[in-house]
C-alpha cells in the first residue's frame, strides 16, 4: 500500500508533539525545534528534529526512578558496611538537605555506640600504656612538683620518772644483807629498818594460809634454814625482776629505784599481781597517764594490780577482797620500803666516809711563826713614833 509523503510528514509531526508533551509531563528537558528562517520557504520534513524516544508510560518511568534510587541506596549501604581505615575519625560531612541522610544516621549511631562502650569500660580493666620516651631536646626548666604531703601525726610524749641509779646486780648484791632483802624483809616484818633480823625471820606462820615461813622473804616452799630460804627466794626474785624490766622497756617506762623495789616486793607478796597482764607495769603506766607521780603512782598501781578485769572483781582473799583493805596494806608496805631504803642509803654513805683516807695538816715551821708575828704587829703605832723622832 503506497502512502503519500505529505501524509507521512503530518503523522510524524503529530507523534513528535505527543512525545514532547509526555516528556514534559515526566519532567525531562524538551527538545527545542530548529529555528525556521522567515524568508526561506518551508521544507518538507523527512526526519524529526529531535531523536525519536521510545514511548513509555508514566508508570514505567516511575518504576525506573524507584529502581535507580534503590540501587543507589544499596550501593551506599555496601560502602558503609565495608570497613574503612580513617584513623578512628567520625564522618562529619555536612548534609545540606533538611532531612538526615542514611549515612549520617548510621555514622551518628556508630558514634553513640562507641561513646557508650567507653563510658561502660571500667578503669580497673583498662591497662595503662607506658609513655613513649621522646628524644627531642628541651631547654625549658623542669617544673617542680607542688604536691603537698600531710605531716605525720605527732607522737604522744612519754612521761618517765627519775631513772634508777642502781643496776639489778647492785640490788641483789650481798645476799641476805642486800638492798632487796632488807627492804622487802622490812615490809614482811622479818627485818628492822636498819637491817637487823626479827623473830619472824627464824620462822612464823603465814596469816593468810597458815603455812610456815622462813627467812627475810617469808619463804614457804620448803627450806631447811632461813639462810637457804633467802638464797632460793633471791634467785626467784631476780628472774622476776628481769621480767618486770622487760615489760617496762616494752612500755617505754624508766623505773625509779622506788618503783622497782615496790615491783619486786609485790612479786614476792603476790606474783600474779606483779607479772600478769595487766599487772604492776601496765597499771603504773596508767597512773602516770592520770598525772600521778612518785609514791602516789606506786600506791595506785600496787592497789589496782589486785583487780581482775576479766572477772571484774578484786582478788586478794587474805585482805578481804576489798579496795580499802588492799590499799591500806599496800601503803603500809610502801612506807616500810621507803623507811628501810632511807636507812640503807644513810649507812652506805657513812661507810664510804669512814673508808676515805683522812688528810692530816702539818704544823707550821718556826720561821713562818715569826713572820706571822711581825705581820700581826700594830704597824700604825710604829710609824707614828718614827715620825716623832725625825721631828725632834
Amino acid at each position: 500500500m503506497l502512502v503519500e509523503p505529505s501524509a507521512i510528514s503530518s503523522q510524524r509531526s503529530a507523534i513528535s508533539g505527543q512525545q514532547q508533551f509526555k516528556i514534559r509531563n515526566s519532567k525531562l528537558l524538551p527538545c527545542s525545534p530548529a529555528p525556521l528562517a522567515s524568508s526561506a520557504p518551508p521544507l518538507p520534513i523527512t526526519q524529526p528534529l529531535c531523536p525519536q524516544l521510545p514511548m513509555k508510560s508514566p508508570a514505567l518511568i516511575a518504576l525506573s526512578l524507584i529502581a535507580f534510587f534503590s540501587s543507589a541506596f544499596a550501593a551506599r549501604a555496601d560502602t558503609l558496611a565495608a570497613p574503612t581505615d580513617n584513623g578512628g575519625a567520625i564522618d562529619v560531612s555536612i548534609n545540606t538537605s533538611g532531612t538526615p541522610s542514611p549515612s549520617d544516621t548510621s555514622t551518628l549511631a556508630n558514634a553513640t555506640v562507641l561513646s557508650a562502650e567507653k563510658q561502660t569500660t571500667s578503669p580497673i580493666d583498662a591497662t595503662p600504656t607506658a609513655p613513649t620516651p621522646t628524644t627531642a631536646l628541651s631547654f625549658d626548666p623542669p617544673v617542680a612538683s607542688t604536691a603537698v604531703t600531710a605531716p605525720p601525726p605527732p607522737t604522744p610524749p612519754t612521761v618517765a620518772s627519775a631513772p634508777s641509779s642502781n643496776t639489778e646486780a647492785d640490788l641483789f648484791t650481798g645476799g641476805s644483807d642486800s638492798l632487796v632483802a632488807r627492804t622487802v624483809g622490812h615490809a614482811e616484818g622479818t627485818r628492822t629498818a636498819d637491817g637487823n633480823k626479827t623473830r619472824a625471820y627464824y620462822g612464823h606462820s603465814d596469816p593468810g594460809n597458815n603455812v610456815w615461813n622462813l627467812g627475810s622473804f617469808s619463804y614457804q616452799h620448803g627450806a631447811r634454814s632461813p639462810q637457804e630460804a633467802d638464797e632460793k627466794q633471791l634467785r626467784r626474785l631476780q628472774r622476776q625482776a628481769d621480767v618486770i624490766r622487760q615489760k617496762a622497756d616494752a612500755h617505754r617506762l624508766s623505773l625509779s629505784l622506788e618503783e622497782e623495789l615496790n615491783a619486786i616486793d609485790l612479786a614476792n607478796q603476790a606474783p600474779l599481781a606483779a607479772l600478769d597482764t595487766p599487772g604492776y607495769v601496765e597499771w603504773l603506766k596508767k597512773a602516770r597517764d592520770r598525772g600521778l607521780t612518785g609514791s602516789e603512782a606506786v600506791l595506785w598501781a600496787r592497789t589496782q594490780s589486785y583487780w581482775n578485769p576479766r572477772l571484774n572483781r578484786w582478788e586478794a582473799p587474805g585482805l578481804g577482797n576489798t579496795e580499802g583493805n588492799i590499799s591500806h596494806d599496800q601503803n603500809r608496805r610502801l612506807t616500810a620500803i621507803a623507811r628501810a631504803l632511807d636507812v640503807y642509803q644513810q649507812q652506805t654513805l657513812a661507810r664510804r666516809k669512814e673508808d676515805e683516807p683522812q688528810d692530816r695538816v702539818a704544823e707550821k715551821p718556826p720561821a713562818e711563826k715569826v713572820a706571822d708575828q711581825i705581820i700581826a704587829q700594830d704597824l700604825p703605832q710604829l710609824k707614828t713614833r718614827a715620825i716623832a723622832q725625825v721631828r725632834n
